[in-house]
C-alpha cells in the first residue's frame, strides 16, 4: 500500500490497490571487495578485484541489465592495457543479424495473417530473426487473453530446455510478473502443452501444476487467489 501511495504522487494519478495486477520482491545483495581497505563502502554496482596472492581476477555483483558492460570491464582488466580490447560491443545479440529489419513485424503478419499486430510485435521484439522458428509451431493461440504470449512460445521454450510451468510463466513469457491472476488461469493450458511436448505422466503434470500454483500465488495481486485456486484444483 505504501508503494501504491508513493507511486500516485509521481504518476499524478490516484492508484488503488486493486489496480495492481502483480507484485513481487527480491533480494538485492550488496557486494564488498574482500581485498579493499578496511571500512571500504559496499557497492550496488559490480566489483572487479584481484587476489593479491594468486593473481586471480574476479568479478562480483552487478545485474542483468549491465552484463555486457561487466564482461567488457573484466576482460579488459584481465588482458591488460597491452592486450586486445573486449569485443562485446560488436557482438550481435541472439536473434539479431541477417534478416532483421524494421519491417520484420510486417513480414511476420504477411506470412501469418491471423497473428495480430501486438502478437507479431511481441514476437519480433523477443526473438528477433528467431521469430520464424517460433512461428513454425502450429498453435498460435494466446495462453492468456489480452496478452501477446502464444502457445508456440511454450513449445519453443521446451525446445530450449524449459522444464517447469513456473519457468515458462515467470521468466520465458513474464506473464506472472505482469498479471498474477492471468498466469494462474494459464496454468492448465501451459501444462497441457508442456505435458504433450515433454511426455509428462498424469502424476508429473499434477505436481507441475501444483508447484506453479504455489509459486505464482506468492506474487501479490489485485484480489485473493481463492477462485483461481479452486478452478485449477477442479
Amino acid at each position: 500500500q505504501w508503494l501504491v501511495k508513493e507511486a500516485s504522487k509521481y504518476l499524478n494519478v490516484e492508484l488503488k490497490r486493486e489496480e495492481v495486477m502483480s507484485a513481487w520482491r527480491g533480494w538485492r545483495p550488496l557486494v564488498a571487495d574482500p581485498h579493499a581497505p578496511p571500512n571500504a563502502p559496499v557497492s550496488r554496482d559490480h566489483v572487479i578485484s584481484e587476489n593479491p596472492h594468486s593473481g586471480v581476477i574476479f568479478i562480483a555483483g552487478g545485474k542483468w541489465t549491465t552484463w555486457r558492460e561487466m564482461a567488457q570491464e573484466v576482460v579488459d582488466r584481465a588482458v591488460g592495457k597491452e592486450g586486445p580490447e573486449c569485443t562485446t560491443r560488436s557482438v550481435t545479440l541472439f536473434g539479431g543479424g541477417p534478416g532483421y529489419s524494421e519491417n520484420l513485424v510486417t513480414e511476420v503478419v504477411d506470412e501469418y495473417p491471423h497473428l495480430t499486430n501486438d502478437v507479431a510485435s511481441h514476437l519480433v521484439r523477443t526473438y528477433g530473426v528467431r521469430v520464424w522458428e517460433v512461428c513454425k509451431f502450429s498453435s498460435h493461440d494466446r495462453i492468456a487473453p489480452d496478452y501477446p504470449y502464444i502457445a508456440a512460445e511454450v513449445v519453443y521454450a521446451c525446445r530450449e530446455y524449459a522444464c517447469t510451468i513456473e519457468d515458462v510463466l515467470s521468466r520465458r513469457t513474464r506473464l506472472a510478473v505482469l498479471n498474477r491472476d492471468a498466469a494462474l488461469d494459464a496454468i492448465p493450458k501451459v501444462a497441457n502443452i508442456m505435458g504433450q511436448e515433454l511426455g509428462w505422466s498424469r502424476s508429473v503434470k499434477a505436481k507441475q501444476m501444483q508447484a506453479a500454483q504455489n509459486y505464482i500465488e506468492s506474487y501479490g495481486g489485485p484480489t485473493t487467489t481463492t477462485e483461481a485456486t479452486e478452478e485449477i484444483a477442479a
